[in-house]
């Protein structure tokens, strides 16, 4: 018997920050421990494209504050240094979020109120508390390393570098990220295009 091909899924265009929600996210000026903690987490997840389980599994420990550097442990508890920004640095040594003096009492950077690890659904809530008062629309975590990814390449990183980052096996799976915004295309089709230089 002969056996039928897969029906061809229809690839979506990943969803992504546009700069004006990005910029609205990291303008906002959180209050108080659970504004703080969230905030602090997904500015990290944009700032570095981790997956939500790597963030909320970092410990102090993991973050090399002089040279911007975070170690983590990805799917197959295969380690991972990623750089981290100046500005992110600054938003972690607040003194008045979790980062600061919690740290002191926690052996997570982002502790559950009872000091032990934040659970995944719990900070998917707050989240989406987060996007309410920023006025974002609603969206998992995993929107903010897909912007990352996006942005990193939009402003002239290389795919493989990026694969690394990510902490992809294989750069295929990270090519989905190549996709362009309609914008992004109609900027250099005019100057590429041999009818659009001809005007």
């Amino acid at each position: 018997m002969a056996r039928l091909p897969l029906l061809k899924t229809e690839k979506r265009v990943l969803v992504t920050l546009s700069s004006t929600q990005i910029r609205a996210l990291l303008a906002f000026r959180p209050k108080g421990f659970a504004q703080h903690r969230v905030h602090a987490l997904a500015c990290l997840l944009l700032d570095t494209g981790l997956r939500v389980d790597e963030g909320l599994r970092l410990r102090p420990s993991d973050v090399d504050w002089d040279n911007l550097l975070v170690t983590v442990y990805g799917k197959g508890q295969k380690e991972r240094r990623l750089p981290f920004s100046h500005e992110m640095r600054k938003l972690l040594y607040r003194g008045d979020q979790p980062c600061g003096k919690a740290v002191a009492h926690n052996d997570r950077m982002f502790p559950a109120r009872n000091g032990g690890q934040w659970q995944q659904r719990n900070s998917l809530r707050s989240l989406y508390l987060l996007q309410e008062r920023v006025g974002l629309p609603k969206f998992g975590w995993h929107r903010l390393r897909h912007s990352f990814a996006t942005e990193y390449l939009r402003n002239g990183g290389e795919v493989v570098r990026l694969s690394r980052i990510l902490g992809r096996t294989q750069v295929t799976t990270t090519m989905k990220y190549l996709h362009l915004l309609t914008e992004d295309l109609q900027g250099p089709h005019s100057r590429l295009s041999p009818l659009g230089r001809q005007r």
